[in-house]
């Protein structure tokens, strides 16, 4: 074949590469699906919201728990992250004692609280009426540790005296509300069994005095935490 021929044949031009613009716009429009997929999922399990306890109050250390302790509060929880106390396990709770002090509105959760007793073998709760020449001039709180005496009669009012050390240190539990028509109050301390009728017999005369003693004094008998 001559040179002339082969220059007449027409020349064919490259292919054109396959466009891949629809392709890479089902990617686009998958991944954008999927996010939105996810996204929804996310508020979903946001949105599941579930019933739980919470303190309506303060709650001392070793106080028994009541109904009106506890209030049902909704938020999203997840049951395998975090341990709390579901509304309908209420009726597990009440009677049980806090092992620490719960401040108001704290979210509530089973290892607070013990069904058990935790006044230790040995020991009983006092009531203790203290007249006002008795204690100091600030208000008791619970879990202040004091140290308690037995004064004359004559004493309380200003004259001299002996005076006699019942417990050399013992946690107050419970603090009666102020009253209008007296000028004593209540409180309620933890003592050895073998201390509480000399306790009592001094409340009982109105000769019982309470002093506070530090915030680091550990007290004869403490409540049980285990």
């Amino acid at each position: 074949m001559s040179t002339s021929a082969r220059s007449a044949a027409p020349t064919r031009l490259p292919a054109r590469s396959r466009d891949r613009r629809p392709a890479l716009a089902a990617l686009a429009l998958l991944l954008v699906l999927l996010g939105a997929l996810g996204s929804a999922l996310l508020v979903y399990r946001t949105g599941e919201r579930t019933e739980v306890l919470m303190a309506a109050g303060p709650i001392e250390q070793g106080e028994v728990l009541t109904r009106e302790d506890l209030r049902v509060v909704e938020m999203a929880w997840d049951d395998g992250e975090t341990q709390l106390i579901g509304a309908t396990a209420i009726d597990n709770f009440v009677g049980a004692s806090a092992l620490t002090h719960i401040p108001a509105n704290s979210v509530l959760a089973p290892q607070m609280f013990t069904a058990s007793t935790m006044a230790p073998a040995g020991s009983t709760q006092v009531g203790v009426l203290v007249p006002l020449p008795g204690r100091p001039a600030d208000v008791f709180r619970v879990n202040d540790i004091v140290r308690v005496f037995q004064v004359p009669p004559a004493a309380a009012v200003g004259e001299t005296g002996e005076t006699e050390e019942l417990v050399t240190a013992a946690k107050v539990v419970s603090v009666g509300a102020a009253s209008t028509t007296s000028d004593s109050v209540h409180v309620t301390l933890l003592v050895p069994e073998a201390d509480a009728p000399a306790v009592i017999a001094a409340s009982s005369s109105g000769s019982a005095a309470l002093a506070v003693l530090p915030a680091d004094t550990a007290p004869v008998v403490d409540w049980r935490t285990e």
